[in-house]
This record gives structure tokens, C-alpha cells and sequence, in this order.
């Protein structure tokens, strides 16, 4: 297994049974307010993009960020849903052109394509933050 930490919350995991790309953030937020600090604007977002799976933990935007998701993420990848009480997260990234989910039950171990297993740990709802999170 290989982590790319790609600033802020983001990283990139990758195993012999899939990539999966967390949270990533690159273009200024709230009013450009917040931003990534060091910079990751100039990391090769086409190929971190390239990933079989998608993870979002929440849409506060220094982990949503659409723009970026619309133009680098693929939308190939299979987005892995915590078990939210509203289809929030989902509407807004099928808006973006994701069509594939997979709702993964609240701490329980999924195994996925490949024998990659999975946990997440769902948040109260897809606008919470985890607890410290801005």
C-alpha cells in the first residue's frame, strides 16, 4: 500500500487491489478565505484523478471542492457514500457527472472489487465536519 498525502485533508491510497483519492482540495474556498497551504495546485492532478474509487467525507468545501472534482476526478471511479440520513452528497456530486455510488453501512467492513476492505465512520450529515474540522 502506497498513502500520497496531497495536501490538507486529501491523499491518494493506493493497493495492489485499487486506488482510492480522499477529499481533495485545491481551488480557494469561502471567498478565498481558505486555501491549501503549501500551494498543490502544480501536483499532477490528471493522474492522482485516475482512481477507481472516490471518497468524500463531507461537503464543507476545503474537502468538497466540485470544480476540481468536475474537471480532474474521473467519473469512472466509484464513489464510496458513508451512510448519510439525506442524499445530499450524492445530488451533488451525480450534478458533477459521478454515476457510480456504493453506500457503505456505518462502521461496518465492506469488502470491495479486488479484496480491498473498507470502513467509514459516517458523520451526523454530509455538511458536519469531523470533530476539530473547520
Amino acid at each position: 500500500m502506497r498513502v500520497t498525502g496531497t495536501g490538507h485533508a486529501s491523499m491518494r491510497i493506493d493497493t495492489a487491489a485499487g486506488s482510492i483519492l480522499c477529499d481533495p482540495w485545491v481551488n480557494p474556498a469561502y471567498f478565498a478565505s481558505w486555501f491549501p497551504f503549501p500551494d498543490n495546485s502544480q501536483l499532477d492532478w490528471e493522474a492522482l484523478g485516475d482512481v477507481d474509487y472516490l471518497y468524500v467525507s463531507h461537503l464543507h468545501r476545503d474537502h468538497f471542492d466540485a470544480a476540481h472534482l468536475k474537471r480532474y476526478v474521473s467519473k469512472d471511479a466509484t464513489v464510496l457514500l458513508p451512510e448519510f440520513p439525506t442524499s445530499e452528497m450524492e445530488d451533488e456530486l451525480r450534478a458533477l457527472g459521478f454515476t457510480k455510488f456504493l453506500k457503505a453501512p456505518n462502521e461496518q467492513v465492506v469488502e470491495l472489487d479486488g479484496g480491498l476492505k473498507i470502513m467509514i465512520q459516517a458523520l451526523t450529515s454530509p455538511t458536519d465536519g469531523p470533530i476539530g474540522d473547520s
